[in-house]
């Protein structure tokens, strides 16, 4: 992961019924212009399907191939339509052995694909110990291969609470590289900070017991986030040395018709839809957490 980052969780595919970008699609994703002038530097893509893979979707891998110079592309896989059950299955979290087996499949997308991780959007009643079981195969097979994990800010998921508890016990080598806070009004995320980052300070019975080092922890905001807003995630992230910011959500152009993709919500939290302002506001949040800005950072 960067040092500080600022990630965007792209709409590029959605098995769902409504969606005109599923999975087979066959389209071509078009970055915005202000994805690709500094600043954002991770790349989240939403969603894989946890049935179909280690099948990765054609416009994720065009995405990956023409990145913006620098940036991290990490697929999400879950959500929360996918953790419901029913037609949206975990066949490879069904053991140790399935889920280590999808393990040694996953890592073979940064030579086929140049994909950087994965991202266990797990907000469901999935296996905890199959999770971490192949998350650990993950980074015994290769270190670098990036392994993100969303987690509420009242910790309120049972494979999240046990990630968090189980990567970042003292001693131990978290599977684990950056937690994400998934509270995206205004500045909300920073109120649960305290929660996993002095995780054992807590009262008595709280499902967070590590203390989760303050760089792993990224803060959540929503794509409408306002630019006032912005500046103040950034300069907590900058004086908590927190590490940094993660957007939820952004759409992508079809580049066969200039117009937007996949949207939720009407595109109400859609960063990509916002004003130029709220828009150059990411690179100014970048610019602050680096310590570059001339903004005064001390809060």
């Amino acid at each position: 992961m960067p040092d500080k980052t600022v990630g965007l969780y792209l709409l590029v595919t959605d098995d769902g019924k409504t969606s005109p970008y599923k999975s087979e699609t066959q389209w071509v994703p078009q970055l915005p212009d202000y994805m690709t002038g500094g600043g954002v530097n991770v790349l989240w893509l939403a969603f894989l399907t946890p049935a179909k893979m280690p099948a990765v979707p054609a416009a994720m891998v065009s995405i990956s191939r023409n990145r913006p110079n620098g940036s991290v592309v990490i697929l999400s896989v879950g959500g929360e339509a996918y953790s419901e059950g029913g037609q949206w299955t975990w066949p490879w979290l069904a053991s140790v052995e399935a889920a280590e087996a999808m393990a040694a499949e996953v890592v073979q997308w940064k030579t086929k694909y140049g994909i950087d991780g994965i991202d266990l959007d797990i907000e469901g009643k999935q296996s905890s110990e199959n999770s971490y079981a192949f998350a650990k195969k993950i980074k015994e097979l290769d270190p670098t291969f990036i392994v993100t994990q969303p987690v509420f800010g009242s910790p309120q998921v049972n494979e999240e609470n046990y990630m968090v508890n189980q990567c970042f016990a003292k001693g131990v080598k978290s599977s684990v590289d950056a937690i994400g806070i998934m509270v995206y009004e205004s500045t909300g995320s920073l109120q649960y900070v305290k929660g996993y980052v002095n995780g054992t300070k807590q009262w008595q019975g709280f499902p967070i017991h590590v203390d989760v080092p303050p760089q792993r922890v990224l803060l959540g905001a929503g794509g409408q986030t306002s630019a006032a807003d912005i500046e103040t995630l950034a300069k907590a992230a900058h004086a908590q040395n927190l590490g940094g910011i993660m957007v939820w959500f952004a759409s992508v152009l079809d580049s066969a018709t200039g117009k937007h993709g996949n949207q939720y919500g009407g595109g109400a939290m859609d960063s990509s839809i916002q004003s130029a302002d709220q828009k150059a506001a990411w690179k100014t949040a970048s610019d602050i957490m680096h310590g570059r800005s001339t903004t005064n950072v001390i809060v």
